[in-house]
């Protein structure tokens, strides 16, 4: 079909080219052949009366044309997608579909498994992905790459403040931050002072290595720290790294408590106000009315539930 001279088909490359920025891994995301994404590209660019993607060193970057074509092309698409979602009858039971969830690895841990083992018995043809935060969750779940973001909503702040405000969201659970030692730390009794704290070697849990995760926050708001000796991605390491070290560091507390038939730690009280974790699940409005997606998040709630991480 053609629309003033376009090939509609050549959205969908489009789309795939501007958001990967390369010919072979466009290819890849629409399942044809390089020389068929290069002959997509090649007519793009002459419809388009722009190169739509320049090479700038070793990198194909967008032009200004392809920056102003790209959210519009994707939420063309995503337009279409969902009208398409929202007409059909979702049934879980027959259903075929995929959602995307980016979370942190705390959340991932209390809550794939049980979501994994529910979708096996309740809706045999629907599967979950899990992937980790990163600093692109917020413009992946605008784009449509990832269905849902799990997660705290400051942290959402720090990467995209403006898209953030777009987004839909219902709260899911709340948790709250102790410290943790290794059993046998005998530098820590039952309690600890804020200034015995911060001469203590520390380890912080950053995800993916550059999302400040909720204790980094904190000391930033704080008039001294403790020196930081390890920095690690997920807290799975840091609770490792605690049980096998002198270092103390600031996890929330459903985590250790799940965890800790794997671990030799302990728990103690946090010195000082921390704000409680409130894990929202964030999702683009343009899923607002698809009943597959109101059936995840539905899901994902009763999962919660059924955890005992709500009441």
């Amino acid at each position: 079909m053609h629309l003033g001279g376009l090939d509609l088909n050549l959205l969908v490359a489009l789309d795939a080219l501007l958001c990967e920025k390369s010919v072979t891994r466009a290819a890849e995301r629409v399942y044809i052949s390089q020389p068929g994404m290069s002959a997509a590209l090649q007519k793009l660019r002459e419809h388009f009366s722009d190169q739509l993607l320049e090479r700038v060193g070793r990198k194909l970057e967008l032009t200004p044309r392809g920056r102003e074509l790209a959210g519009r092309v994707t939420d063309i698409l995503l337009s279409i997608k969902s009208l398409d979602e929202s007409l059909e009858q979702f049934d879980h039971r027959t259903a075929h579909r995929v959602f995307r969830v980016s979370a942190s690895t705390y959340c991932s841990d209390l809550l794939a498994v049980p979501v994994i083992e529910h979708l096996a018995e309740a809706a045999p043809n629907i599967s979950c992905q899990f992937d980790d935060l990163t600093s692109e969750t917020v413009s992946r779940v605008i784009d449509g790459r990832l269905d849902f973001a799990i997660t705290i909503s400051l942290r959402l702040l720090d990467t995209a403040a403006i898209q953030e405000k777009s987004l839909s969201e219902t709260p899911l659970f709340t948790d709250h931050m102790v410290l943790v030692v290794a059993d046998g730390n005998t530098a820590v009794g039952d309690s600890i002072t804020f200034d015995e704290l911060c001469k203590m070697p520390y380890a912080e849990t950053r995800f993916s290595n550059d999302i400040l995760g909720i204790g980094e926050r904190v000391w930033q708001q704080l008039p001294q720290s403790p020196r930081v000796r390890a920095w690690l991605p997920n807290f799975h390491l840091t609770l490792d790294a605690l049980s096998r070290s002198n270092l103390i560091a600031m996890l929330p507390a459903r985590l250790v408590a799940a965890k800790r038939s794997s671990f030799r730690v302990r728990t103690l009280p946090v010195p000082f106000d921390v704000p409680k974790l409130e894990e929202t699940i964030f999702w683009h409005p343009r899923n607002q009315s698809d009943s597959g997606h109101l059936w995840f998040r539905d899901l994902l709630k009763l999962i919660a539930k059924e955890q005992g991480l709500t009441s």
